[in-house]
């Protein structure tokens, strides 16, 4: 009797496993990542990458201040100067939750548009930032160390390149 007990406790465990190992097959993950590149007047160039969960995915993508986001698992946005170094780099949203009070962006996911308000990178004094409206233009703003806020470049909604990544 030990003996198939045994062999049904092996049975059960390999079914159960297998169910595990499909489940993985049929539900495959299906987050979306998008790259986003703003070309500035003076040489500048503003780079972001989201990502979001494509099935569970709003008409429209409204995501503001700090905290848990509502649709966006991740945005990293990367600043260049004209010689095309690298300045500075933020994490605006890591797991789900976005890191900047003031921070904005608003994205639709069927048009592949960015709408509306931005409001992207640091926020403090020595950081930089891009904001604005789209159909207003973009500002690319530096924050010294005085607290005063300069602007070091503009960006027309139309020097926006959208690309759909994975």
């Amino acid at each position: 009797m030990a003996k198939y007990q045994k062999s049904f406790v092996k049975l059960i465990t390999s079914w159960a496993i297998a169910i595990i190992i499909s489940f993985l097959f049929i539900f495959p993950a299906t987050a979306l990542t998008q790259d986003l590149q703003f070309n500035g007047s003076t040489g500048y160039q503003v780079k972001a990458r989201f990502s979001y969960n494509k099935t569970q995915t709003p008409e429209m993508i409204a995501e503001h201040g700090l905290g848990k986001t509502q649709v966006l698992d991740s945005m990293e946005v990367n600043f260049y100067d004209p010689s095309g170094e690298i300045i500075e780099t933020y994490k605006n949203i890591v797991d789900g939750v976005a890191t900047g009070t003031y921070f904005e962006f608003n994205f639709d996911p069927v048009t592949q548009q960015i709408l509306g308000n931005i409001d992207l990178g640091g926020e403090s004094a020595g950081e930089i930032y891009l904001k604005g409206n789209i159909d207003r233009g973009i500002s690319l703003i530096e924050v010294e160390a005085s607290g005063v806020e300069k602007v070091i470049d503009q960006i027309k909604g139309n020097q926006l390149i959208l690309i759909v990544d994975k």
